[in-house]
C-alpha cells in the first residue's frame, strides 16, 4: 500500500497560528507587566515613599511571572 500524502493544507495554516499565538502572547506579557507596575506605582503613590520600593518589586515579579508563562507555553508547544 502507498502512503498517505500529507495534507498541504494543514501545513499552510500553521505559520500564521504560531504568529498568532506568539503575538497574543506578547501582549498578554506586556499587559501583565504594565497592570503590575501602574499597582506599583499607586502604591507608592499612596504611601509617599521616597524610594519607590513597591513600584520595583511588583514590576520584577511581573516580568518574573511573564517569563514563567512563555516558558510553560513554549514547553507545551513542545
Amino acid at each position: 500500500m502507498s502512503k498517505p500524502k500529507p495534507n498541504p493544507q494543514k501545513s499552510s495554516g500553521r505559520p500564521a497560528n504560531s504568529y498568532a499565538r506568539y503575538s497574543g502572547l506578547a501582549f498578554q506579557m506586556l499587559g501583565t507587566i504594565l497592570l503590575f507596575t501602574y499597582a506599583g506605582y499607586k502604591l507608592d503613590e499612596w504611601q509617599e515613599n521616597q524610594i519607590p520600593l513597591w513600584t520595583l518589586l511588583f514590576s520584577l515579579g511581573s516580568i518574573a511571572a511573564s517569563l514563567y508563562m512563555f516558558i510553560r507555553s513554549i514547553s507545551k508547544e513542545e
